[in-house]
């Protein structure tokens, strides 16, 4: 990385997203497929169940013994808190409103294995004290990017004048949380090699992309289909590539198997706009801009 990272500068640039200047009843007048419809209420459930993921990792003593964690956990729920909000005033504006109980709804209709996993990762914050925040620090690296990758294909898949500003906003403070999670990641696996076998050990044990395990596996394949392509795409192995960077992280390539293990394959053209297969395909950035503020 080219720059330390610098908690101050997040947390004078941390806020909600703007939505001061949206004009909401634009959003209608440009219609959009079922599909794209589902795959936002996939990203709004997503987004709004950030703090589910804390739980664990403020049991662990990383929290109070590293300064710069607590102050980026109050800014990372603070901000996806919004981001979520953000999705749900645009489906409001869509006319696709969400049930007033839907995070009770998706908290209780999680998966067996989601339950578990909040069990487990408790029981192993205990037995591997000094190096178990690691994976939660490789775990929000890998999400981070597979979530910024995902907010560039919204733009282009769908198109939507509103939604491109929204999604745009969005992205910048993605960049900043990923920035956060990748240099943490990074100091943690070079600083003892037996964090990268426990890091490794549990993604290989465990991850799944995100959203899944929150919302329903066909959810997750759709979301997936829709805007990298599956295994047709260039978007799963550029993450699984990103990751392999990480030190002792040589080996990643789970998103790409869990592609090649749901057979998710080349999204079909009724999907979208009915210029989209004409323009470029979704990019990701070889390097983004982490520390850009504006």
């Amino acid at each position: 990385m080219a720059e330390h990272f610098n908690i101050e500068r997040l947390m004078d640039s941390s806020g909600r997203v703007d939505l001061s200047d949206i004009d909401w009843s634009e959003v209608p007048k440009h219609p959009m497929t079922p599909e794209a419809i589902r795959c936002l209420r996939y990203f709004l459930l997503t987004e709004n169940s950030t703090f589910f993921y804390t739980k664990a990792l403020m049991s662990t003593n990383a929290v109070y013994e590293e300064p710069e964690i607590a102050p980026f956990l109050c800014v990372w729920m603070y901000e996806e808190e919004f981001h979520g909000r953000a999705f749900r005033r645009f489906m409001e504006a869509l006319g696709e409103p969400l049930s007033p109980t839907y995070r009770r709804d998706m908290f209780l209709s999680r998966s067996p294995g989601e339950r578990i996993d909040e069990f487990g990762q408790n029981m192993l914050g205990k037995l591997f004290p000094t190096h178990w925040p690691g994976v939660h620090m490789v775990w929000g690296t890998i999400q981070e990017f597979t979530t910024y990758s995902a907010y560039q294909a919204l733009i282009e898949r769908i198109d939507h004048p509103i939604l491109n500003k929204i999604c745009q906003r969005i992205m910048k403070q993605e960049l900043r949380h990923y920035a956060f999670y990748r240099e943490h990641a990074k100091r943690r696996l070079q600083r003892d090699p037996m964090t990268a076998k426990i890091v490794s050990a549990a993604l290989k044990l465990a991850w799944t992309p995100v959203g899944d395990g929150m919302c329903s596996k066909e959810d997750v394949l759709h979301t997936i289909r829709f805007l990298f392509d599956g295994l047709d795409g260039k978007a799963i192995a550029r993450v699984d590539q990103k990751i392999s960077e990480l030190p002792g992280l040589e080996w990643f390539d789970l998103f790409t198997k869990f592609a090649d293990r749901h057979n998710i394959r080349r999204a079909p053209d009724a999907w979208f706009p009915r210029n989209f297969r004409a323009k470029s395909q979704p990019k990701v950035e070889a390097e983004p801009a982490l520390f850009d503020a504006e």
